[in-house]
């Protein structure tokens, strides 16, 4: 739409000085699944989740780890921003992102009002970051508390938060609430043990619930795995994220237009040889108006 001339004469008047302006930041929590090899040659290789976290070298919180983000230059898009922010930070340019939250609590920076605009990132193992770590994602539901309240009903889940490596361990904990009084309903996540700068535990934890809600409906989990891969690797990627097990019939079923067979196998030492598949970028066209 144009600017009419009307609106010209009113920028040209305009101020926004009367108006606070809070500093924005982007924000990414990488994920990638990594294979853990197993001392029994016969045994496969465990998944497991990870998250690339770095180092803050600067006060607030120096010295402890967070995920990767800058304070936004005006000339850019957020998008934009975040690119070259994770380019230039840890040398990640090979990836899938999405926009996943815009966090803006009052205090969730001792130094001012600061928005973050969340990404969620995912690659391989094939990329070689730097200036950080590679830590493994625990998740564990701990606690959960029900009750009834006037017109509805109230829900809270706690969770353990364990991002750890050979290093180190950084345990953390997440409260979930959620309120549903008549039709409106209220989710409400806080962090009640936080053991990483800022609340990039709560930024980490929303960014798994995204990717775990996404598997429902989505294809995204291709965007952690190689080009080629067996059906098992598959099947162990979606439950290191769904964090349980899942039955071989009800998988094969809800997988099989996502995939497309190659005329390769994986010869696996001490166990059977296995078909390599390929994503089908068209799985989904009969769904499609």
């Amino acid at each position: 739409m144009k600017i009419s001339k009307e609106d010209k004469q009113f920028l040209e008047l305009y101020s926004d000085s009367e108006y606070d302006k809070p500093s924005v930041t982007v924000d990414a929590v990488i994920l990638r699944i990594r294979n853990e090899e197993s001392k029994n040659y016969r045994k496969l290789p465990e998944k497991k989740l990870q998250v690339f976290l770095t180092k803050r070298q600067y006060s607030p919180f120096k010295g402890d780890f967070a995920i990767v983000g800058t304070f936004i230059d005006l000339q850019y898009e957020l998008s934009d921003a975040m690119k070259l922010c994770v380019k230039n930070k840890v040398g990640l340019t090979n990836y899938y992102y999405e926009q996943l939250f815009t966090f803006g609590e009052k205090r969730r920076d001792p130094r001012t009002r600061v928005l973050s605009v969340g990404y969620m990132l995912l690659t391989n193992t094939q990329e070689q970051l730097r200036n950080g770590e590679w830590f493994d994602i625990e998740v564990q539901k701990v606690e959960t508390n029900i009750k009834e309240i006037q017109d509805g009903f109230e829900i809270k889940n706690v969770y353990n938060l364990v991002l750890k490596n050979e290093n180190q361990e950084l345990k953390n904990i997440i409260e979930v609430s959620n309120k549903k009084v008549g039709l409106e309903e209220t989710k409400i996540v806080k962090i009640t043990e936080n053991n990483i700068a800022f609340d990039h535990a709560k930024i980490i934890f929303m960014a798994l619930e995204r990717l775990k809600n996404k598997l429902e409906y989505t294809d995204i989990i291709f965007n952690l795995l190689p080009n080629e891969f067996t059906l098992t690797e598959l099947k162990q990627c979606y439950e290191v994220i769904l964090n349980e097990k899942l039955l071989d019939a009800n998988f094969r079923r809800k997988t099989a237009k996502m995939v497309r067979p190659t005329s390769k196998y994986e010869l696996a030492k001490g166990h059977r040889t296995s078909q390599l598949f390929t994503h089908n970028p068209n799985w989904n066209l009969n769904n499609l108006d």
